[in-house]
């Protein structure tokens, strides 16, 4: 069911307590591949950050804010695949097609694009959305009466990513619940001794009543890319729309975008992405190429795509969203 619900989040520093495999001083460690069981002894925090079997036995994480919003993301593609509000409103959308068996990336709620972000040299999308990520960290906020939950899970090379991208690097992503909202911030850390570039998106889908409901509002004035055609060259356009819609296949990457974007979902309610670091913002709708869903459905992404991220040995690259439930019949 599409957002019926008006709420507004509540932006708190974060974190005290926390849980890590480490002491304070030590070295990071990650936990990969270990039992539902290790992970909730090692990092759980009751009432607030918790891992549980999902489908297919693939192993989640929920996080609980004490104003009764959650949010649940699994460790396969580090995929946060549900961000309740405290009304009980599902706010994102993941496919009737998706599968949680790791045989292929989960179709729905966000999944990564890295270090490519759609077509290139590598396989669609990158490799961060088909492997385990492991947990590094949780926290939540010391007042009892308003914890905000939060986990940080970590992927680095591997054999089969230096096959398609031959670069050492630690990608350290962080999901937090502060109060109504949803944040997502991922940190690419360059570990190699040369340079290197790539791509990156959110993939969020996010739900709506009825997708000829829906509305892009923020974009108008842009150049961007329209993909719908041929994804490998696509045509450059300018957005002269005060609200972008949809009557057909829709793929767009609008280049040099603003940190706040919004989509109505046609019930009165939008979700408000307020980013930075993410330089551009990606609209897809599949329309007739997935008659099952695509009405249900919106992708709106933060990405960094037009141009691509360089990083230098020792250096970092952080972009991070917020997003809200805002009322836009006022």
């Amino acid at each position: 069911m599409a957002l019926r619900s008006f709420s507004f989040g509540r932006v708190r520093p974060t974190v005290s307590s926390r849980r890590s495999s480490v002491a304070a001083r030590a070295p990071l460690t990650v936990v990969a591949s270990a039992s539902v069981a290790d992970l909730n002894a090692k990092f759980a925090i009751p009432g607030s950050v918790e891992f549980k079997e999902g489908k297919s036995g693939s192993t989640m994480v929920v996080l609980k804010h004490a104003c009764g919003a959650s949010a649940e993301m699994y460790l396969y593609g580090a995929c946060v695949t549900s961000w309740k509000q405290p009304s009980g409103d599902e706010v994102l959308y993941v496919r009737p097609d998706a599968v949680f068996d790791k045989s292929k990336p989960i179709s729905g709620g966000v999944p990564h694009c890295f270090p490519q972000f759609g077509p290139g040299a590598m396989q669609q999308h990158g490799f961060a959305r088909n492997l385990d990520w492991a947990v590094s960290t949780t926290s939540a906020d010391p007042n009892p009466d308003d914890k905000d939950p939060s986990v940080e899970v970590v992927l680095t090379e591997s054999d089969y990513t230096l096959k398609m991208w031959p670069h050492k690097f630690k990608a350290v992503y962080t999901v937090s619940l502060h109060g109504e909202q949803l944040v997502c911030q991922l940190r690419v850390i360059n570990t190699d001794d040369k340079p290197f570039d790539f791509t990156a998106a959110l993939h969020t889908y996010i739900e709506v009543l009825a997708i000829e409901k829906a509305k892009v509002t923020g974009l108008k004035g842009l150049t961007y890319l329209c993909k719908a055609k041929d994804p490998k060259t696509p045509e450059t356009k300018k957005e002269d729309r005060d609200e972008v819609t949809f009557t057909g296949y829709t793929d767009s990457v609008y280049l040099n975008s603003p940190s706040h974007v919004e989509l109505e979902v046609g019930t009165g309610a939008a979700v408000a992405l307020d980013s930075s670091g993410w330089e551009d913002t990606v609209v897809w709708n599949p329309h007739l190429t997935m008659k099952d869903c695509y009405q249900h459905f919106c992708c709106v992404e933060n990405a960094k795509f037009g141009k691509a991220a360089t990083v230098a040995p020792g250096e970092s690259w952080t972009a991070t969203v917020t997003m809200s439930v805002v009322d836009v019949t006022k």
